[in-house]
């Protein structure tokens, strides 16, 4: 599943992609130019047949983005679980969504402007050089380089960075770093921010690249090296060694990585079909699916859930079929609370999601430590959407176009189900069904009135999802929403230390969000994962699983 808008903090920070990759070297070596499966023959009916070489096969549907460079990541599961394998952020969150420090040893905070970091004495590249402050600047600076402008992540909130969010051209160091020595350094941003939000939504999706191997570049180099499709220098636990964005990755284990040498020597992403996903579970193909990663379609997730041998997990609910109205062409909010009213979003869940799921009107689902179970929802009420589109004076010939992805199987079916249903209120839809890049790209302009993607909420800190969907007075996927009321709320939380305040906040949000209804949820849904009996220590979540990587282990 994706998440992929954007990341605004106070001074408003945001965040999206490109790619490139590496030169080949020495600790782990560049592979010939081989598939996987010519490199380590996975295609064995034999179940048995990866253990025996030691080698695990993650089934995705996602494809990459990008090349594996974290200058130019996008904010997508499938990037950030593919990059993050070869180089570590300073935190990562765990399945429960608390911090699981990486280079990081702590971080502290005294008046949430001042953010003090200190770094894992042991953290060491693969070449056995320190980790420091220094490849933390670099990574920081370089991102906001006027040449590479990540436009996934805007870093004005940073002092020092300009108002657009770039650091000065040729800048190698900035008043929103603050280093100490090797092991220390202070961000420091213009405005409040969080705890939860500078840790959740900056640090743990920024990977940190090594200064004393790619300092030597010019930005532009950086953009077209093939270093980080095969590097000879990385962070993580492994190195990929061969890639094709849209079939396979390749990894071998980083033999000197300072969280433990991994005990599986090889693994490979496999990037396949939905389709594809039950019968590689039962050649051996596959041997774990990513849950926000891997879309197995709802006609096979009876059989996924019985395979034998096999052990299968559903996530929280905390992954949205977040459906974002264009408001600048579907002006009148009773319109939209209409549309709501004649969606059966229960029958959604029953029939598409066999019950994984559930329908939670706004941000906050029941995965969430702010969830309040007393909140109403929009109900499903046909009459009543008939009677305000009434009121509203809504010309029954307007047709309002809806957009979803043709890679995710269920919105699809939803998108016809919805179809039908408000067309016995007045409401005619025309549907379209694109690619995934096909729907970024379109999403929130006029093209558009309505349109329906995955996205996956931060459970415990809903200030980027927020600010970044609802609270853009120019272009958004909501054709421009925004009130001065959650403007203000937004600010108010990032000033709020006390945790069950800020849930107040939050859920006040929800209301205005329910009231104006520039977005609404066809449903939460509880993400499948899967995971061969063989493969021990492995647990498919939405956040952390792959934190530790390095303690899966092979039985026969």
């Amino acid at each position: 599943m994706k998440r992929v808008f954007t990341l605004i903090t106070t001074a408003a920070l945001t965040l999206s992609l490109v790619g490139c990759a590496s030169d080949s070297g020495s600790t782990p070596a560049a592979s010939e130019n081989t598939t996987p499966a010519q490199a380590e023959p996975t295609q064995s009916a034999e179940p048995t047949a990866a253990a025996a070489k030691n080698i695990v096969n993650v089934g995705v549907t996602d494809t990459l983005g990008n090349a594996l460079n974290p200058l130019n990541m996008d904010w997508t599961f499938i990037n950030y679980y593919a990059t993050s394998l070869e180089f570590l952020p300073l935190v990562q969150l765990d399945k429960d969504y608390e911090v699981n420090y990486s280079i990081a040893e702590s971080i502290t905070t005294d008046d949430n402007q001042t953010f003090y970091v200190k770094l894992r004495e042991d953290a060491v590249w693969s070449d056995g050089v320190p980790i420091t402050s220094s490849d933390v600047n670099f990574t920081f600076i370089k991102m906001a380089a006027p040449a590479i402008a990540n436009p996934n992540f805007d870093f004005s909130v940073f002092a020092g960075y300009g108002d657009d969010g770039l650091t000065p051209e040729g800048a190698t160091e900035v008043e929103g770093i603050e280093i100490l020595d090797d092991k220390a350094l202070n961000f420091v941003v213009k405005d409040h921010i969080s705890y939860n939000t500078f840790i959740n939504n900056i640090l743990n999706w920024i990977l940190i690249i090594p200064e004393h191997r790619l300092g030597s570049l010019s930005d532009e180099e950086l953009l077209t090296t093939d270093f980080f499709s095969h590097p000879d220098v990385v962070s993580g636990p492994y190195a990929a060694t061969d890639f094709d964005a849209n079939h396979y990755i390749s990894y071998t284990r980083n033999e000197n990585y300072f969280g433990g040498t991994p005990n599986i020597e090889k693994l490979n992403f496999r990037i396949v079909d939905g389709t594809e996903i039950l019968t590689g579970l039962q050649s051996g193909e596959i041997d774990i699916t990513l849950p926000t990663s891997a879309n197995i379609p709802a006609e096979d997730r009876a059989a996924v859930e019985a395979l034998a041998g096999f052990t299968a997990t559903y996530t929280d609910p905390i992954t949205d079929q977040m459906t974002f109205i264009n408001t600048s062409k579907i002006t009148d909010a009773r319109v939209r609370r209409a549309i709501v009213e004649g969606i059966d979003r229960e029958q959604l869940v029953a029939g598409l999601l066999n019950g994984k799921g559930e329908v939670t009107d706004g941000f906050i689902p029941s995965g969430s430590p702010f969830y309040d179970s007393s909140k109403e929802k929009i109900p499903y009420d046909p009459e009543d959407a008939k009677a305000l589109l009434e009121e509203a004076g809504w010309d029954s010939s307007t047709v309002v176009t809806y957009y979803v992805s043709s890679s995710d199987g269920d919105v699809v079916k939803a998108a016809q189900i919805i179809k039908e249903e408000l067309a016995v209120i007045g409401v005619n839809i025309d549907i379209h069904t694109v690619d995934f890049a096909t729907l970024m790209e379109v999403g929130g302009s006029d093209e558009v009135d309505i349109f329906s993607v995955q996205y996956t909420v931060t459970p415990n800190d809903y200030y980027s999802d927020e600010a970044g969907l609802i609270d853009i007075p120019e272009a958004s996927w909501t054709g421009g929403y925004t009130r001065d009321e959650i403007h203000d709320l937004l600010i108010q939380s990032q000033n709020t230390p006390d945790q069950e305040e800020v849930g107040k906040i939050y859920d006040q949000i929800d209301d205005y969000v329910i009231e104006d209804v520039p977005m609404f949820s066809l449903y939460f849904l509880g993400n499948l994962g899967v995971t061969s009996n063989r493969l021990k220590g492995a647990e498919p979540s939405i956040y952390g699983v792959l934190n530790n990587v390095q303690n899966w282990e092979l039985t026969d």
